[in-house]
């Protein structure tokens, strides 16, 4: 990782560009086919939905993954631009423009995405909104903190892509097609997070670094309580679609999975990712290590 570079990141960027037009278009997705990957979905963990009741879950999973991502892009393009801006000119300062430029892109795409998967199941999905103040929450936050929970998101972007969507024989090709184009676009960003926090690191005492852990912690807590929040409103969604309502035991078995397998997705698969484990490590000492993994583990 020690040989990333914004110039690098730069031309990548020009060589895989894509319009959202050419990754929408006027496609659907196919009723009769899962929307989300097995590896991200509660569906195969779920016992109270017959096998066609869980396709139509992960229609629903869909629009709460598209939705969540578009969610976090919100901050992660103020954040940026000001990384940009401390950068004066330079391959810096394109390089992390264009990262924003991206990142404003797929924040559209994900809305476009949205309103398809609603146009099709026949209503409007329960999603979080807040946008706006969950931003200026998080951007209050130790700039380093933020850019170690931004580098989780660019990660786990990959590996969702590489390990659960691109090989999965049964997922809707359109869900193939979004998800790719993103993952192209956001593997330049993810060694753009690793450049610009190690820059915000190295500029930082003993004591600073510290409230950057302690911010992450605090960061990771409130993205938990988002998807806490998602999952209940799944439920509810998985109910209107289906047209039935679930007894008590169903509706909880059904909150638990979705809580299980978004925590995975959003958080544990990103902290987990070797190249995060390597920048983590990088740029905190183990007794701050072990505070993280502690504050994981509860």
């Amino acid at each position: 990782m020690s040989d990333y570079s914004y110039q690098d990141c730069l031309e990548a960027s020009y060589r895989v560009n894509w319009r959202i037009e050419e990754v929408l278009g006027p496609r659907k997705f196919d009723p009769a086919k899962r929307w989300m990957p097995s590896a991200l979905s509660a569906a195969p963990a779920i016992g109270c939905l017959s096998e066609a009741e869980k396709i139509k879950l992960s229609h629903v999973e869909m629009g709460a993954y598209a939705h969540l991502f578009g969610y976090v892009e919100e901050f992660i393009a103020p954040l940026i631009t000001g990384r940009a801006k401390a950068h004066g000119e330079g391959e810096a300062f394109e390089a992390l423009a264009n990262f924003v430029g991206e990142e404003v892109k797929h924040m559209h795409l994900f809305r476009r995405l949205r309103r398809r998967v609603d146009g099709q199941l026949g209503f409007s999905l329960k999603l979080l909104d807040g946008e706006q103040e969950v931003t200026r929450y998080v951007l209050a936050k130790n700039p380093g903190a933020v850019l170690l929970l931004t580098a989780c998101i660019e990660w786990f972007t990959q590996l969702h892509y590489l390990t659960a969507i691109r090989e999965d024989s049964g997922l809707d090709v359109l869900t193939k097609n979004v998800f790719r184009a993103h993952w192209l676009e956001e593997s330049q960003h993810a060694k753009m997070d690793h450049l610009e926090t190690l820059r915000a690191f190295s500029a930082m005492e003993a004591p600073e670094r510290d409230r950057a852990v302690g911010d992450l912690i605090e960061l990771v807590a409130a993205v938990d309580g988002l998807l806490q929040k998602q999952s209940a409103y799944d439920v509810e969604n998985l109910s209107a679609y289906l047209g039935r309502l679930f007894s008590r035991a169903e509706a909880e078995e059904i909150y638990r999975e979705e809580l299980k397998v978004k925590r995975w997705t959003f958080i544990a698969s990103g902290v987990s990712h070797p190249n995060f484990v390597a920048l983590f490590t990088q740029v905190t000492t183990p007794p701050q290590r072990e505070r993280v993994q502690l504050a994981l583990a509860s």
